[in-house]
């Protein structure tokens, strides 16, 4: 014995196949989407009038094109334990698709992405051959899920939807009301996903290209952004650098679903886009206003941003770096009305001092506090760092 639901614009009815008619189940004959003719004898059942469908009935594919009436519903409404579930959301975030092994022995597959709508948002579970279509979204993309069922997470106490062997899911060219949630930058915290701010460009970086694990050429570039609670570092990947070229300083820009890591060397956490995230300009108004340390307050291990007057300016020196490279380094002495700090600036940040004289007053922004000679405390000045001459 095996059920199916069927449907069209009228409404839905529950079928019972019987001995061999069963079988188009188990086989696969018959699944979900599928637009079939049936001939059957109708009687009440538990939940209603079912069509009841043996040896002597028909169950067969059509070609026919058939609406099914469907009541849609919204997020805030799902509760544990419903099911037969049709819902239309946007695509917030897309997960890799893990593997596993079933406790047969087999192998499956299961993967999730999260929805929105004007009411919430809320993660999809799909299994095995069902995501593939993970492969085939994007963030932003309209989805359709037909058929699926609401469970409670053990683990997080969360509803969640679960696509099943009879669930459908779809791309839908609806258009759903769902306004994305902007955070502060300073509430950014490590290992955040599906994060979206919008920030004022501060500084942007050179593209990169470096050889990945597989062989394939890869690129890197990075953008400073800042909001009037901070600042934070944005790391993009691949093609989406090209957009480096599109922007320019103190533009103000969208990034949409974002994940943060902590940088092993700086302590600072860090955004990264991958790709199921967006960077798009934006006609926000965003304020951000540099936060100057005074000298005296520097402490080693942190990043900080200092202004003052040159006192002090060394050579330019060359040397060898350990992988036979050249470079140059350069020393300047800052000081403030606090204090006085000795200021290292390595690669092409070296160069500045051909453009100072003493009692220049320049911004010193995003350098790397460290114990240098005698153990004092200065200022290492880096390619993620910037100088500016007032």
């Amino acid at each position: 014995m095996g059920n199916l639901i069927v449907g069209d614009e009228t409404g839905k009815v529950k079928l019972t196949l019987w001995d061999n008619m069963a079988d188009l189940i188990k086989t696969g004959k018959v699944k979900a989407g599928q637009t079939v003719q049936i001939s059957g004898f109708a009687k009440q059942g538990y939940s209603g009038v079912e069509v009841n469908i043996g040896n002597n009935g028909v169950l067969t594919e059509s070609e026919e094109e058939v609406d099914v009436v469907s009541s849609s519903h919204k997020i805030k409404d799902i509760k544990d334990g419903m099911g037969d579930l049709n819902l239309t959301g946007k695509v917030l975030e897309v997960s890799e698709v893990r593997t596993f092994q079933r406790k047969d022995g087999n192998g499956g597959r299961v993967g999730n992405l999260t929805i929105g709508d004007e009411t919430g948002t809320l993660r999809v579970t799909l299994w095995d051959e069902k995501t593939d279509f993970l492969n085939q979204i994007d963030y932003g993309d309209t989805v359709e899920l037909i058929n699926a069922y609401a469970r409670e997470n053990a683990f997080s106490q969360k509803i969640e939807l679960q696509i099943g062997n009879r669930s459908i899911i779809r791309k839908s060219e609806k258009k759903i009301e769902y306004e994305e949630e902007f955070i502060p930058i300073a509430d950014i915290k490590a290992d955040m996903n599906n994060i979206n701010i919008s920030g004022r460009i501060l500084d942007i970086s050179e593209v990169r290209t470096f050889e990945k694990k597989d062989g394939s050429a890869g690129r890197v570039g990075n953008i400073l952004l800042g909001d009037s609670t901070g600042k934070i570092r944005l790391t993009i990947w691949d093609d989406k650098t090209d957009f480096l070229e599109e922007i320019d300083f103190d533009e103000t820009v969208e990034v949409l679903n974002a994940y943060s890591r902590e940088n092993t060397f700086s302590q600072q956490v860090e955004l990264s886009l991958g790709t199921r995230g967006m960077i798009q300009k934006s006609e926000k108004k965003v304020d951000y206003k540099e936060k100057f340390t005074d000298i005296a307050d520097i402490i080693p291990g942190e990043s900080y941003s200092v202004q003052g007057k040159v006192s002090e300016i060394g050579e330019l020196r060359e040397f060898e770096k350990e992988d036979g490279t050249g470079n140059v380094v350069a020393n300047l002495q800052l000081k403030d009305e606090t204090g006085s700090i000795r200021l290292t600036l390595w690669g092409e940040q070296a160069y500045v001092i051909e453009d100072l004289d003493i009692d220049s007053e320049i911004q010193i922004i995003d350098a790397y506090a460290k114990r240098g000679l005698n153990e004092e405390i200065e200022l290492s000045i880096g390619n993620r760092s910037r100088v500016v001459i007032l």
